[in-house]
């Protein structure tokens, strides 16, 4: 579906100092478009924030789409210069022993001072905040190192109100939403949320509810009748540039509500990984931590924290390793991802007749009963 201003728009005008949050490459999101739908709606000075969280920065020739869309000023998210956004955040205790910590409040200092905020993204699946969008754009996207440090601890990422799919409830996503709140009230109008479905649409709107309504109308599950013992997950291109992202799918599915899966299942993740494990800061953490963890890295789970934005995802691997077996196939760079106990493989791997396979894991999953 194209994108309408008119439509999607109706009288909404961006005044004063705008700010266009939008996320990297990981997010398979037209934000050219969305920024040529922008360029007749603000009436001020404007640029657009790329939101990395701890990827690593996009290159010149990645960028070279968003420069040639609008005529605004684009920066790249440092986690290391932000603004504070009030006191420390402090939620509920976790229902375990570990008691969720205080989250430091701070955003990117390119949001000091601005009068509105358009946070542009896509609503799909996500580990921890249920689904992706809405202001995670910019709490996750353009937050400050302590802030996703916080947010991603061990105590936060396992507590199991914390779910794929799941938003009221979850902590996660209550932190994201608190902080962008108080973001927003500093604003002189309301942000405005941009969200991209999978089938095509736009939902256009504050971005409350507009991420509610996105989330609604994302259709997450596909009902299958029983369990498997081998899943074939294929990674798209835009998701499998490292382990660290591309490993998303095998835990998605691995620690959503109802798994297809028989105990000790394989699940075999078909990504090429040309980045090996990562090449980001957050990455590359997670790189160092499942280096020198042995393998099922068990002790991640019940030994002593490790801190860091980034390790979380060792702690999604350690849970599906608990149940499941996992395996990389298709992979440029198998012997890099063995480096750090991956069962990996170069060569690409055909399913027979008793492999469920699995075309778009960051879109729909397969659950028994759903």
């Amino acid at each position: 579906m194209g994108l309408s201003p008119e439509a999607l728009f109706g009288g909404w005008r961006g005044s004063g100092r705008t700010l266009i949050c939008v996320p990297d490459l990981t997010r398979a999101v037209d934000v050219g478009r969305a920024l040529q739908a922008l360029l007749p709606r603000l009436e001020g000075p404007s640029e657009v924030l790329v939101g990395l969280g701890l990827h690593r920065p996009m290159t010149d020739a990645e960028l070279a789409p968003l420069r040639a869309a609008c005529p605004w000023p684009i920066r790249q998210h440092d986690p290391d210069r932000c603004v504070p956004l009030g006191g420390p955040l402090r939620l509920a205790s976790a229902p375990h022993a570990e008691a969720l910590p205080p989250i430091p409040a701070r955003v990117s200092e390119h949001m000091d001072g601005i009068d509105t905020l358009v946070q542009v993204g896509c609503v799909e699946l996500h580990q921890y905040a249920g689904f992706s969008g809405g202001h995670k754009a910019t709490v996750v996207g353009a937050g400050g190192r302590e802030t996703l440090s916080a947010l991603h601890s061990r105590a936060m990422v396992c507590d199991p109100r914390v779910q794929v799919g799941k938003v009221g409830d979850n902590p996660f996503r209550e932190a994201i939403d608190t902080l962008g709140a108080r973001l927003e009230a500093r604003l002189a109008q309301p942000s405005l949320a941009m969200q991209w479905l999978h089938d095509g649409r736009w939902v256009v709107g504050p971005t409350q509810a507009a991420f509610s309504l996105a989330a609604e109308l994302t259709r997450s599950w596909i009902a299958v009748p029983r369990r498997w013992d081998r899943v074939l997950l294929r990674v798209p291109r835009i998701k499998a540039s490292s382990f660290y992202q591309a490993s998303r799918a095998a835990t998605y599915l691995a620690l959503s509500p109802s798994p297809p899966l028989n105990p000790g299942a394989e699940l075999i993740l078909e990504a090429a990984c040309p980045e090996g494990m990562g090449r980001g800061p957050g990455e590359q953490a997670f790189a160092a931590l499942m280096g020198e963890t042995p393998a099922p890295w068990g002790s991640l789970l019940s030994g002593p924290v490790p801190r860091g934005a980034g390790i979380q995802r060792a702690f999604m691997l350690a849970r599906l390793a608990a149940r499941y077996r996992l395996r990389v196939v298709g992979c440029e760079r198998a012997q890099e991802l063995r480096e750090h106990g991956i069962e990996a493989q170069s060569a690409p791997w055909t399913p027979d007749a008793e492999t469920l396979v699995v075309e778009h894991p960051f879109q729909r999953l397969p659950q028994v009963g759903s």
